[in-house]
């Protein structure tokens, strides 16, 4: 049975105004947001400090003479209670305690703390928290930390956890992943995980909710919130402390009940959610489910310019429960016209090294192996392996440039046909070296990613992560999930 919450989080997510209580110099939820849209609509409360950055400075958010709907605690524990009653007096609608020392502590002292606070707010004030970063909601403004892009997008993520949703956000900057709301609840004393939950599901921006969690205070609602989410859009989830260390290290981070790792495995399978065991594994599935259909089935084609990766990615596909299906007789017919009988393999793995350097007019290449492949019945995912612009480096010289520019057209073409056409996911590792020392290597390799990621086609930088993925979102298939993505 269905168990709305009935939370209004609007007023959360887009508060027409903020003030941070506990600005200075260097506080960076006062940095993050003089970095946003709500710089003209914030306020800074110190009594230590008559401007901060340009920025009239309060001593008490009592003096603020303007109606206040939002307020970040950056304080000392033992000033939290006092200010949150001035917060209510003042007619505060949502209160953000970024500040620890609560019940997480395990000490009786949080505890009272804890029991205190409620009794401040409760039925006067949301509370978020404390012990959380809070909101990022590049809509509105909202923002906790100075890193953060201020552009918009499609995937909403809810963690228990400061430092998970922080990592989202240095993502953003590295791997094009665009938030549509993020928000770090903490100890959830009021507002919880499935407040949140209820709310992403119902939002319009978001096309995919990725979820950390530690605990929660009443699991009966959290299974009606996933169920409710999971009924309208994607639900990747990575539960922390299911051993029994992560069990007793959960407790002492949010104060939280984790219970016993297999009673919520068998929680998020009933109620239609996928399961993760890792960070990398919550952030490469929602990347991947932001622009891309699960696959029908579980064959994969795999594309790449090696005959031993070919061979150990096969391996890894079947380990992760996918199939490495043989290309059915006119597909092999039609891939023989152009690729050279001698030094590569025509099947499935494609190790067709030569065709990589494929770029006249007329001549076909890899954007033609993307388009004959994707049309045998028996692929469902195809995973290509693009490292290879060193080599091209080394046998092109002057000319890579304009020879790469042709062979990359091409092949987004192939991309896209693939995926759109043929209803197959695409997906490309690309291993970016470090080390490597040549220029425009790193500039073309940099590129070719940005462009993929651009075009919603994603990027892994491994094989291992790659197959992972892939396998992960036919875990959606079994569940019954399709969609249809509106690209762009």
């Amino acid at each position: 049975m269905m168990i709305k919450t009935s939370a209004n989080l609007d007023e959360v997510f887009f508060p027409r105004n903020v003030a941070v209580i506990g600005s200075s110099p260097t506080e960076f939820y006062t940095l993050a947001l003089l970095l946003t849209k709500m710089r003209d609509h914030l306020y800074l409360v110190n009594p230590n400090y008559k401007e901060v950055h340009g920025k009239k400075c309060y001593a008490s958010i009592l003096d603020v003479e303007e109606p206040v709907d939002y307020v970040i605690f950056n304080l000392p524990t033992r000033n939290v209670l006092d200010v949150a009653r001035e917060c209510v007096q003042k007619g505060v609608k949502v209160i953000h305690s970024f500040t620890s020392g609560f019940g997480e502590t395990g000490l009786q002292e949080g505890i009272e703390l804890e029991r205190e606070l409620i009794s401040i707010t409760k039925g006067k004030v949301r509370l978020l928290g404390p012990n959380c970063m809070g909101i990022y909601c590049p809509k509105s403004g909202l923002s906790f930390h100075p890193a953060s892009t201020n552009e918009e997008g499609h995937i909403g993520v809810i963690a228990q956890s400061g430092t998970f949703a922080q990592y989202f956000v240095f993502a953003g900057r590295s791997r094009n992943v665009k938030i549509s709301k993020m928000v770090s609840y903490g100890n959830a004393l009021d507002l919880d995980c499935p407040d949140f939950l209820e709310y992403l599901a119902d939002d319009p921006d978001t096309r995919v909710i990725a979820l950390y969690v530690e605990g929660v205070k009443d699991g009966r609602l959290l299974r009606s919130a996933l169920e409710y989410a999971s009924s309208k859009k994607p639900v990747v989830v990575l539960k922390g402390g299911i051993t029994e260390a992560g069990v007793r290290v959960a407790s002492s981070h949010t104060g939280s009940l984790a219970g016993s790792g297999q009673t919520w495995s068998t929680m998020f399978k009933q109620s239609g959610v996928v399961q993760v065991d890792d960070f990398d594994a919550l952030l490469n599935t929602a990347i991947c489910l932001n622009g891309s259909e699960p696959p029908r089935g579980r064959g994969v084609a795999i594309v790449t310019y090696s005959g031993g990766f070919g061979v150990v990615q096969s391996d890894m596909c079947v380990k992760a429960g996918l199939e490495v299906p043989q290309f059915s007789p006119p597909v092999i017919e039609e891939l023989r016209k152009f690729v050279p009988a001698v030094g590569t393999m025509i099947g499935n793995p494609l190790d067709a090294w030569q065709i990589f350097y494929n770029y006249g007019e007329n001549q076909a290449g890899l954007g033609d192996v993307f388009r004959i492949v994707s049309q045998d019945n028996n692929i469902h995912s195809m995973i290509m392996q693009f490292d290879i612009i060193r080599y091209m480096l080394a046998r092109w010289g002057v000319e890579f440039e304009k020879r790469f520019e042709i062979i990359a057209q091409r092949l987004f073409e192939g991309f896209r046909f693939a995926r759109d056409k043929a209803g197959k996911l695409v997906v490309i590792s690309i291993y970016l070296d470090p080390y490597a020392d040549n220029e425009i290597e790193r500039k073309y390799t940099l590129a070719f990613k940005k462009k993929c990621e651009a075009e919603g086609f994603p990027v892994y930088p491994t094989l291992s992560d790659a197959v992972m993925v892939v396998s992960i979102m036919y875990k959606f298939t079994e569940l019954g999930y399709r969609r249809s993505l509106k690209k762009g």
